[in-house]
Parts: C-alpha cells; sequence; structure tokens
C-alpha cells in the first residue's frame, strides 16, 4: 500500500492511463516526431506493460510488492526491446508505399504506350520490380515527327505528374 491506496489499483490505472496515451498517440502519433532520447512509442508501452504484469503479479503470485515492480519492469524492458527492434525500427525505415517516386522516374527509360503527337499529350508505360505504372507524356523539345507507340523514351523531368520525355537513342554521341 502506497498512503492508503493498493498497489493493484495503482497499476490498473496506469494501464487504463497508458491505454488512453497509445491510442492518441496511434492517432496522432505521426504530427509530432519525436527526436529526443525519450520517446513516447517506447516509454508508453514500457509503462503499461509493468503496470499489466505488475498488476497479474500483485493478484496472482506470493512475492514481495518490490520484488513484483522489478520482475514486470524486467520483463517490459524486454518486451519493449523486442518491440522497438522487430516492429518500430522497420516501420520508421520503410517507406508508405511500393511504387517507385517520381524523382526516380527522371533520367529512366519508358515505353509509349499512346502515341505523343508533336503538340499534344500521350502515354507512357514505365517498368520497375515493383510492377509497371503509366503516365501521361509530353515533349521536353520541340520535334519533327510524334514518337509512336512502342518506342522507348527517356523520362527528362516530371512536373504535377506529368512526364517530359525525350526519344530514346541507345549511344547519343
Amino acid at each position: 500500500m502506497i498512503e492508503g491506496v493498493q498497489l493493484e489499483t495503482i497499476y490498473f490505472y496506469a494501464l487504463l492511463i497508458c491505454a488512453g496515451i497509445a491510442v492518441l498517440l496511434f492517432l496522432f502519433g505521426d504530427i509530432f516526431d519525436f527526436d529526443g532520447p525519450v520517446d513516447p512509442m517506447l516509454i508508453v508501452p514500457w509503462v503499461a506493460f509493468t503496470s499489466l504484469f505488475g498488476y497479474l503479479g500483485e493478484q496472482f503470485v506470493d512475492l514481495s510488492s518490490i520484488s513484483i515492480f522489478l520482475l514486470s519492469g524486467g520483463i517490459s524492458t524486454l518486451l519493449v526491446f523486442l518491440l522497438n527492434f522487430y516492429i518500430i525500427v522497420p516501420l520508421r525505415n520503410s517507406e508508405a508505399t511500393i511504387s517507385i517516386s517520381e524523382k526516380d522516374m527522371e533520367g529512366r527509360i519508358a515505353t509509349v504506350v499512346t502515341p505523343i503527337p508533336v503538340k499534344g499529350m500521350g502515354e507512357i508505360q514505365f517498368k520497375s520490380v515493383t510492377g509497371s505504372l503509366t503516365r501521361p507524356a509530353t515533349l521536353y523539345e520541340p520535334q519533327e515527327e510524334p514518337i509512336l507507340a512502342g518506342k522507348e523514351v527517356l523520362i527528362i523531368e516530371i512536373k504535377e505528374r506529368v512526364c517530359y520525355v525525350v526519344p530514346y537513342k541507345e549511344n547519343f554521341i
């Protein structure tokens, strides 16, 4: 007991508070960027696991309260380490999508799907490891002839999802 309050009650309320904070972090965690030494994404689960195992230990195990707290803190530390190492760090390092970014498309070769007229737009298909992607395309610089379907083009730049291309030649010399 701490000042007349049983430890089970303290553990239980700490667990409820951590659950509420966890929901808030889940909803709004991406808004905040925590770069300090104390990351709430690790502290909140540690306190929650410690509270959970402390509550269960006080209910079902005949050990002293300090032993239960130390044991639950140790188990929580192990679980939070595993959570961080196998879930949080890989999720932070992963990208939001497996498709290629527009900046990565610049300088790459694509195939014309819909012919690109001298003054107008056509469509190109870009193939990568993650699949294929079609985008509207127009000529980067004035040409004398349209680019026909099936021909290869070089993507020079992308503005507002439109690819600016030139005909691809194997050797530019």
